[in-house]
């Protein structure tokens, strides 16, 4: 019998009860900060989690090592703390040292055009506001001091937007007009999808002969995240995935991957491909499509996952080291963590994964 893939570890049991984890950030060697309703916590190696910021719905939170920079998304508003807040001693007090840069907003941290940046974005069913800031580079900066946000690029895009993606040198946008790709330098938007590709037909609000099982239902397929795996982009929808190449054209017809659940998240471990729902994680081969794991739980929402903007066939980004936190954003993370009712699990590759 196969090994199965992934295995999974619990870091935490119990403790956030009946407060809700809604997301996680690690860093340095292992502390995880973790965003909750009631506020922020972080956790040491082989310690309990302590609260350290007062912050109410956290939904949203990000570590910039390098740049001594804690982001993180608290009651809609995109909020920036020098890392050393996480320290902090008085909760409350921890506060006072919070930096707005968006409000009714939601934030994505990335690299692209050689350089970190902090995407915020405005969205209305109708319209999307962006605000994409990069890191100012202080004359003088002082051993542990944080790095401040500059205002790079400021634009507006004419649907509503639920999700962005980081490519080397473009910015994809995923939303009810489905997958959008603009460029950061001229900022040029496109489709990603090719409408006179006969093969994604099946696109069609009316198919006249409906063949998968999501053409029975009401609600059209919602596009949620994209991979660039070797030259060809991986797209995944709430109800199934497909490759399609540059040119947004369908690649690879033989793979089709139809959910079996209903996922709200997506994660990438190379060969692998984590569809997340509440009941279960389904794992599939990303070259084939063919389901490899499943691990069942109650409740499970992903939390963390560090995705880089491009793949090959070693698991890693295209571009060279530079620095730890800053490789962690090009080539991604080995960390995959996720919130079941049995607490906070780590998803990592199993010593021989076969496949």
């Amino acid at each position: 019998m196969a090994m199965a893939p992934l295995v999974a570890i619990t870091l935490s049991e119990g403790f956030f009860k009946p407060n809700q984890v809604n997301c996680t950030a690690v860093y340095n060697d292992g502390r995880i900060v973790y965003g909750t309703d009631d506020g922020v916590y972080l956790q040491e190696m082989k310690k309990d989690p302590a609260k350290v910021l007062a912050a109410k719905d956290v939904s949203q939170v990000d570590v910039l090592e390098d740049s001594q920079l804690l982001i993180l998304r608290s009651k809609r508003q995109v909020l920036t703390f020098p890392l050393d807040a996480l320290d902090s001693t008085d909760p409350a007090a921890g506060l006072n040292r919070a930096t707005s840069i968006s409000k009714e907003a939601f934030f994505k941290v990335g690299f692209c055009l050689d350089r970190v940046l902090v995407t915020t974005v405005k969205t209305s069913k109708l319209s999307a506001t962006f605000k994409v800031l990069e890191l100012a580079q202080a004359t003088k900066k002082l051993p542990g001091e944080s790095t401040t946000l500059k205002v790079f690029k400021e634009f507006y895009f004419a649907s509503e937007v639920t999700s962005i993606h980081y490519l080397k040198t473009r910015l994809c946008v995923a939303g009810s007009s489905g997958f959008g790709v603009i460029d950061l330098e001229n900022l040029e938007t496109q489709g990603l999808l090719d409408p006179s590709d006969e093969a994604l037909h099946f696109f069609a609000k009316k198919p006249p002969r409906s063949f998968l099982p999501w053409q029975h239902r009401a609600e059209p397929p919602r596009p949620m995240v994209m991979y660039r795996i070797h030259t060809e982009f991986l797209l995944c929808y709430d109800k199934f995935a497909f490759y399609v190449d540059r040119s947004g054209k369908r690649a690879r017809n033989e793979v089709m991957i139809t959910w079996e659940g209903q996922p709200t998240g997506f994660a990438l471990r190379w060969p692998y491909v984590l569809a997340f729902s509440p009941s279960f994680v389904e794992i599939r081969n990303i070259e084939s499509g063919v389901i490899r794991q499943k691990i069942p739980g109650s409740n499970i929402r992903l939390l963390f996952s560090n995705t880089p903007p491009s793949v090959d066939a070693s698991g890693g980004g295209r571009l060279p080291y530079e620095g730890q936190h800053l490789d962690q954003l090009r080539q991604g993370s080995d960390e995959i963590l996720m919130a079941s009712e049995d607490g906070i699990l780590s998803l990592r590759l199993a010593e021989s994964p076969q496949d």
